[in-house]
């Protein structure tokens, strides 16, 4: 027992670390990512979140699917798709007008528009801070075991930001 112990009170930090700041196993519930997460039948999706390349790299791509923090409700985890980033000016469809986003913000929307909260109708543009890692792959259930597909509708993306400048 007192091995097990000395074993746990090394590995429990290293854990802990690698889960907060390099990836992570996510349970996605809901109806907003449908049907790239949740599938049609609405059951629970688990998800690998990589968390590298925005903790650390600041890569943060269109298309990518975000797990961020909910700008309202701090302890709550939102999965959304990345539309827009810092610059660019996407079709605000609940505004029906163009939006310019902010320095240091990024636009999400869930991939179901019916049943999504997200910058269209809750939120606005996001800071980039609370975006906390990207869902690379669906393991469970194994019937949806894939690689979540980067994609943005294009036809949001009014004028996208120059090379060579602005998130990353």
């Amino acid at each position: 027992m007192r091995g097990f112990l000395r074993q746990l009170v090394w590995w429990l930090p290293a854990g802990i670390a690698l889960n907060d700041t390099v990836c992570s196993v996510l349970v996605v519930e809901g109806q907003s990512m449908s049907p790239t997460l949740c599938g049609d039948s609405g059951s629970a999706d688990i998800v690998i979140v990589e968390k590298v390349s925005y903790k650390w790299l600041h890569k943060y791509q269109r298309g990518d699917v975000a797990v961020l923090w909910a700008p309202d409700q701090p302890h709550q985890q939102l999965v959304k798709r990345v539309i827009a980033l810092e610059q660019d000016i996407v079709w605000d469809s609940e505004k029906n007008k163009p939006t310019k986003i902010p320095q240091g913000r990024c636009w999400v929307e869930g991939d179901n528009p019916e049943a999504s909260g997200d910058s269209r109708n809750m939120y606005g543009a996001v800071h980039l801070g609370l975006l906390e890692g990207r869902v690379t792959h669906v393991i469970w259930p194994p019937q949806r075991w894939a690689a979540v597909r980067q994609w943005y509708p294009s036809d949001k993306l009014i004028v996208e930001e120059q090379a060579g400048s602005g998130a990353g």
